[in-house]
C-alpha cells in the first residue's frame, strides 16, 4: 500500500546577533524551496497554513519578538 503522506519541516532556531549570516544562509536556502509547499486542508476549520517567519527575538533580554520578515505557503 502506498504511503501518502506529505513531508513535514518544522524549525525554531534562534541565532545571536554575531550569526546573522547563519540566519541569512538558512532564511535564503529555504525562500525558493517554499513555494512548491502546501497548506493541509484548506479551506476547512482544521486547515494549517505554511509560513517562514524571520523575526528579532527578544526573549533572552524580557523583551518581546518582531516579525522582521514573513514568507506564507498560496
Amino acid at each position: 500500500m502506498a504511503d501518502n503522506r506529505d513531508y513535514r519541516i518544522r524549525m525554531d532556531l534562534s541565532f545571536p546577533p554575531e550569526a546573522k549570516q547563519h540566519m541569512e544562509k538558512i532564511r535564503d536556502a529555504l525562500l525558493p524551496l517554499y513555494r512548491n509547499a502546501i497548506d493541509i486542508n484548506p479551506d476547512k476549520p482544521n486547515e494549517e497554513k505554511g509560513f517562514i517567519s524571520v523575526e528579532r527575538c527578544g526573549h533572552r533580554i524580557g523583551e518581546s519578538c518582531e516579525i522582521i520578515e514573513r514568507y506564507d505557503v498560496e
